[in-house]
């Protein structure tokens, strides 16, 4: 029951969010987003002593504000989630703009799949809609939330979006077979996982991240390429769609995998200096240690 009605609060917010302007729904998420800020004081601290300890400001009111945005950012990106029904073509168009289609058609042409990384940053739901209605059909790698009725929820909001998902622990082979029709596999790999993965530095402290980009590309020949989704000032999104990274080969397969997820994870690194504001402060990213 308790489930249940988890299922039954987000769907009606959802639809109430839905019937809103797009830019009263912002304002309404943004003030969400704030609300949280203030009354999750453990995430709040969290995210606070994670700016601190990453990027080289001393001003605590300087970290709180990015700390706070961090937040606004976040309740932005669930409202823009829950208006996925409504979303068509014509309006991902008009506010999403993408730079650097060509890598992906060039990868595309090669016919062995293409892996788009990213991180949990700024939209990551949206970059997905907007690649699949604007260039082709992503199928990002997620992991299931606990709560039935909520999962079941996103999942259809997702496909209502344009996309389908692979469940990241039971889903291996299906991301093959993705890769294998000349698919585009997304992954998100910036947070503390449970799955396969090796330490590499982000932030110049060891992080642990999976390595499965990494191994699928080596696998298939698929060529990894780092794709981001930027809000803009006007709450308009941009996307940039880097060059697919180059990969070194080492006599030794674990070096091999280390090496090349520090590549894609330095990028990630590099967005989040960029644009600090919209990035997961408070996921423990640094929870598991060697």
């Amino acid at each position: 029951m308790k489930d249940w009605c988890y299922g039954f609060a987000a769907e009606l917010i959802g639809f109430c969010v839905s019937l809103l302007p797009r830019s009263a729904a912002l304002i309404f998420g943004g003030w969400l987003g704030v609300f949280v800020y203030w009354i999750a004081k453990e995430h709040r601290n969290l995210a606070c002593k994670h700016i601190h300890q990453s990027i080289d400001i001393s001003d605590d009111h300087q970290i709180k504000v990015i700390a706070k945005r961090c937040f606004e950012n976040l309740g932005k990106t669930v409202v823009e989630f829950m208006r996925f029904p409504k979303l068509k073509v014509e309006k991902i168009r008009k506010y999403v703009k993408i730079e650097g289609v060509e890598h992906v058609e060039n990868a595309i042409a090669q016919g062995n799949g293409v892996i788009l990384i990213t991180g949990h940053f700024g939209n990551w739901e949206l970059l997905a809609a907007s690649l699949s209605a604007l260039v082709a059909p992503v199928t990002p790698i997620v992991r299931e939330l606990r709560s039935r009725s909520l999962n079941s929820l996103v999942v259809r909001y997702r496909q209502q979006a344009g996309y389908t998902t692979i469940d990241r622990d039971t889903g291996i082979r299906d991301a093959l077979r993705c890769l294998r029709r000349n698919g585009l596999l997304g992954i998100v790999a910036d947070v503390d996982t449970t799955v396969n993965g090796v330490f590499v530095d982000f932030f110049d402290q060891p992080a642990y991240t999976p390595y499965s980009p990494i191994a699928f590309s080596l696998r298939t020949s698929a060529p990894i390429i780092p794709t981001f989704i930027v809000r803009q000032s006007d709450n308009t999104h941009l996307v940039k769609i880097e060059a697919p990274l180059t990969l070194e080969k080492c006599d030794d397969k674990e070096e091999e995998l280390v090496v090349n997820t520090q590549k894609f994870t330095s990028i990630i690194e590099e967005y989040v200096r960029q644009y600090p504001e919209q990035w997961i402060w408070m996921h423990r990213r640094w929870k598991t240690q060697p």
